[in-house]
Formats: structure tokens, C-alpha cells, sequence
């Protein structure tokens, strides 16, 4: 299968990706003084993908959060939510199968859709009045 993979990588190319959705609230004023103590949550969501010829596309939700912590103790006050999808249309002469398609969405997918998404979380937190949050390198396990 990898080798497979591989050959389909070589030959895939990225043609679109657009914001088709966000919504994003904050939630809570921080207490300045416990502000530098917060839990983020980052979690890439479900995947789905449709094929039309040469073509297809992979819809990419994800959510991230803020959530206020107290002295080490329990994180229980939300501060900033943010839910998103993109859509990614990419171009492959080779089909997709599920097979094919488990493994672009596990690896690939999270990778090309990364940069927007850390560029949509630092924006928005700017925009309600947080300091900006950059999202970390993004690390895909085999």
C-alpha cells in the first residue's frame, strides 16, 4: 500500500482551498492576572471527499479553544471557541479509492490545510480583543 501511496502523492496537485465556513466567539474576558495560564485545544475533525473525473474534493472541519486555568488546577472557563471547514480540490489521474482516501485525509489533508488554519485562529483571537495564538508545527504520525 505505501508504494502505492507514494506514486499517487508524486502525481496529486492542490488546485483550490477556500474558508467554506467559521464561526468564532469569545466567550469570556481572561483575568489579566491568569491570562498566561490557559489550556488550547486544537482538534482537526472529520474529513470527507467527493470525486468528479480527474478531480476531488476533501472537506476539513476542525474547532480550537481557549479555556482559563487556576493555579495548576482544574481549566474550566472557556475564553475563546472557533469551529471551521475548508473545502481542498485537488487534480489526480490516478482514482481514489478508501483506501487511497484513509490515508490523504490522516496525512496530507491536516498538512495543506495547516497554514490557513493557523493564520485563521491568530486573526480571529486578534479580532475579539486576545492576543494572538500561533498553532505549532504540525506533526503526522505514520
Amino acid at each position: 500500500m505505501e508504494q502505492r501511496y507514494d506514486e499517487f502523492i508524486r502525481q496529486v496537485n492542490l488546485l483550490d482551498i477556500h474558508l467554506l465556513s467559521v464561526d468564532y466567539e469569545k466567550v469570556a474576558n481572561p483575568e489579566p492576572e491568569d491570562y498566561p495560564q490557559v489550556e488550547v485545544s486544537y482538534k482537526p475533525k472529520k474529513a470527507s471527499f467527493c470525486q468528479n473525473g480527474d478531480c476531488f474534493e476533501v472537506t476539513q472541519d476542525f474547532s480550537f479553544s481557549v479555556t482559563e486555568c487556576k493555579d495548576d488546577s482544574e481549566c474550566s472557563r472557556k475564553i475563546f471557541t472557533l469551529k471551521a471547514k475548508y473545502v481542498l480540490v485537488y487534480e489526480s489521474k490516478v482514482p481514489m479509492d478508501d483506501e487511497l482516501c484513509n490515508l490523504f485525509k490522516r496525512r496530507n489533508v491536516p498538512v495543506n490545510v495547516h497554514p490557513y488554519t493557523r493564520e485563521l485562529v491568530q486573526n480571529a483571537m486578534v479580532r475579539v480583543g486576545l492576543p494572538p495564538y500561533t498553532l505549532p508545527v504540525l506533526r503526522i504520525k505514520r
